[in-house]
């Protein structure tokens, strides 16, 4: 019983919407369910959402704002675009306002479809992205189509990683050059220039590595 009291807390709720339209409490209907919006919505099932937005978008064209109406008619269509009205049971008002929401949509959907489209669920293959960003950082963010995090993180960390190749080389060089120093000038010297491509490799593994898991962890959350 303790898991189910939200549920019909909730359902309590969207009958109680439906009990402020019958009774003409149109204002009280658009801010209990913006309300309801605001604080359920990711609880909400497709069809509670489009229930209840069919509730407040009637609600704000009774109460003469065509705009917002239109604006709830529009979300809808993006839940549902095969949602319609039983013209039979609703005033040709709501019904115009409805058709102008509907032809709007369409008219997105068929011209602009890289801006506006209606999403569908997409399983994405989490295994496969995991093995893709550990071979190479940034291949499992292009293959969930983040192109630019895709692009800087790659160039980080090959930037990184060659830096953390040539400085590893020169400090190997100059830390043999330290070791065959012939007089104490020429040791102090190389000691500085060996020790200060130590921290430049350093700098650069730290970088390369940070990238590396930030990669990961990136596509694990």
């Amino acid at each position: 019983m303790i898991f189910l009291f939200p549920f019909f807390l909730f359902a309590t709720s969207i009958n109680d919407i439906i009990i402020f339209y019958e009774t003409g409490e149109y204002e009280k209907v658009v801010s209990e369910g913006e309300k309801m919006l605001k604080d359920f919505k990711d609880q909400m099932s497709k069809d509670d959402l489009i229930n209840l937005q069919t509730y407040i978008a009637f609600s704000y064209i009774a109460i003469g704002d065509t705009i917002n109406g239109q604006n709830y008619f529009e979300n809808i269509l993006t839940l549902d675009n095969n949602y319609a009205l039983n013209e039979e049971f609703v005033s040709p008002k709501i019904v115009q306002v409805f058709l102008k929401a509907k032809e709007r949509i369409n008219f997105l959907i068929k011209e602009t479809p890289s801006y506006y489209k209606i999403e569908s669920n997409i399983n994405v293959d989490r295994k496969n992205l995991l093995i893709k960003s550990a071979l190479f950082p940034g291949w499992g963010q292009s293959t969930l189509g983040e192109k630019n995090k895709s692009v800087v993180l790659g160039s980080i960390f090959l930037s990184s990683l060659i830096g953390s190749v040539t400085s590893y080389v020169f400090t190997l060089n100059m830390r043999e050059m330290y070791l065959k120093s012939s007089n104490e000038e020429d040791a102090i010297k190389n000691y500085n220039i060996y020790n200060n491509w130590s921290k430049v490799n350093r700098f650069f593994v730290d970088v390369t590595f940070s990238i590396y898991l930030f990669n990961i962890f990136d596509i694990i959350w």
